[in-house]
């Protein structure tokens, strides 16, 4: 066999590209951040009609046959860049996703740089370890309650690095967070039906024998539409997951839940988990996590709680109240990329029992051993970034008492916006935010007398004919709003039972920039008025 291989010129080319050249990398870097400063500190936004000029130069299917230059490409994706939605803009302030304290793009870059796969530790090293840390001190700070600060040391000292155990697991987003939860939930359930033998039928077979055909999962309305993907991909089916209804301030209904659960049993349907809502995504608002929890208790199943968004409240002294009992769920999802300010990818899933991930432990000899503390032994996903590696970067660099002042402004934000609302005349506040989402509507004087006297007379179809008119007129604000260059809301669809069977569109606001003043939700409004006189 020869020792040198016949190297062809395209390979030689390829190869250029990892190769350390300082001079032309650095003039990269520098063109790629001019392009992305210049676009953040832009006056106006792209509106969001605005981009079928931009669209056209990404209409060719044709693959790139010979390497483009640096230049050439910066060039190139310079025009992706100009299109690009700025979330960093104060009065971007329709969805979940903010400006990110200026160090994370660099740390960012370091775990980009060093590419470690945090499926094992032949591919992570000592990341790992960190994850593992982060996940510990994450844990301490929603399980710690009882227990005084030697005994938390001992606890998370004596478990943190186990091979047998985890605090929890990273992933990409609450998606998968929820699917992981659930599916853990359903695996400790059906283990003494052999599910792991003889798959999902078999065990629900095997149920029967007990009196059960089949099990549901337990959520209020505003629960997130992941949790159908998980009842899909676990095979429970998605008519099994079980919508309950919700009180007046959107939080689950406990007195709905105890008839739905009731009715289930008497079609011998087993309750697998209940699934509390802390920070429902349209309406901010907060399940009874203590009531659940003694549900959940009662029927001796799986509680979970969806954080993704709320969980942030934890660091926050005058807001961490609002999730008392949160201690007592058996799972947490958490979403780093939301309210704990971490590029978007960044999600995981906290077992208040560190061994009950080996209910989905999975073992592979070529590289996840039985004996290993390898956390890819319990992630849905197999390659996986270190994308905890941003978060305890975060949580060294703003600390627990910066994220709570974050959570603290937005909260008072929110607050300080529901008041403008309210002071108005021709806007209506939906509903008092309960953290840092509100939603609310353009209602004229006019439309608020007709409303007020259909009211009265409980005349559900003049109800249903204004807030029908109301609705076609928030869409078209929010869609102008859009499709213009300075302010964002977003809009959704609430049913308010006093105002009949239909729902009602609604504008929705997530106050979680912290950048965000009041003199931008004054803004806001005012280009919302603004929007109405000209369509009149």
């Amino acid at each position: 066999m020869k020792d040198d291989l016949s190297l062809s010129q395209a390979w030689l080319e390829a190869l250029k590209t990892f190769e350390f050249d300082a001079a032309e990398l650095a003039e990269f870097e520098r063109q790629l951040s001019a392009q992305v400063e210049q676009h953040l500190q832009a006056s106006e936004r792209p509106g969001l009609s605005n981009n079928s000029k931009i669209e056209q130069c990404f209409y060719s299917s044709e693959l790139p046959k010979q390497a483009q230059s640096y230049a050439d490409y910066s060039r190139l994706i310079n025009q992706a860049v100009s299109g690009t939605v700025n979330t960093t803009r104060p009065d971007f302030i329709g969805h979940m996703t903010s400006a990110l304290p200026a160090f994370m793009p660099v740390v960012q870059k370091l775990m980009a740089a060093l590419n470690q796969n945090n499926v094992k530790l032949e591919t992570s090293g000592y990341f790992t370890d960190l994850e593992r840390q982060v996940l510990a001190m994450l844990h301490r700070c929603f399980f710690s309650a009882g227990r005084s600060s030697e005994q938390l040391d001992r606890f998370y000292q004596g478990h943190m690095h186990q091979p047998k155990q985890a605090f929890g697991v990273f992933c990409s987003g609450g998606t998968l967070a929820n699917i992981m939860a659930l599916w853990v939930a359903r695996n400790r359930l059906l283990s003494k039906y052999h599910l792991a033998d003889k798959g999902l039928l078999g065990a629900m077979s095997a149920m029967a024998a007990d009196g059960y055909l089949g099990l549901a999962v337990l959520v209020s309305e505003r629960g997130h539409y992941s949790l159908s993907k998980a009842a899909d991909v676990l095979g429970l089916g998605r008519e099994n997951l079980i919508a309950v209804a919700v009180d007046d301030k959107h939080r689950m209904d406990m007195s709905a839940l105890r008839e739905q659960v009731a009715e289930l049993q008497n079609r011998r349907i087993k309750i697998l988990a209940l699934v509390a809502v802390a920070g429902a995504t349209e309406t901010g608002s907060i399940d009874p996590l203590n009531e659940m929890a003694d549900l959940a208790d009662e029927l001796n199943c799986h509680l979970h709680v969806d954080g993704a968004w709320g969980g942030a409240a934890i660091f926050s002294t005058q807001h961490r109240n609002k999730l008392a009992g949160i201690e007592r769920a058996d799972s947490i999802t958490l979403d780093a990329h939301k309210q704990l300010y971490v590029p978007m990818g960044a999600g995981m899933v906290l077992f208040k029992d560190p061994e009950h991930v080996n209910a989905i432990k999975q073992h592979a000899s070529y590289i996840i051993r039985s004996d290993s503390k390898d956390l890819g032994a319990y992630t849905l996903e197999g390659s996986r970034p270190a994308v905890s590696l941003l978060l305890h970067a975060g949580l060294h660099l703003i600390g627990s008492a910066g994220y709570g002042a974050l959570v603290d402004h937005s909260v008072a934000m929110a607050k300080a916006f529901a008041e403008l609302i309210e002071a108005s005349d021709d806007f209506e506040l939906i509903l008092q935010p309960e953290l840092n989402i509100l939603a609310y509507r353009y209602c004229p004087p006019a439309d608020r007398a007709l409303l007020a006297l259909a009211l009265a007379d409980a005349n559900e179809a003049e109800l249903e004919k204004i807030n029908k008119r109301l609705s076609a007129q928030t869409v078209a604000i929010q869609i102008a709003q859009a499709a213009a260059t300075q302010g964002f809301v977003s809009r959704t669809q609430l049913h308010l039972p006093h105002y009949g069977r239909d729902p009602i569109h609604v504008l929705r606001v997530v106050l979680a920039n912290p950048y965000t003043q009041l003199k931008h939700l004054q803004q806001i409004l005012a280009e919302q008025r603004e929007i109405v006189a000209k369509s009149i």
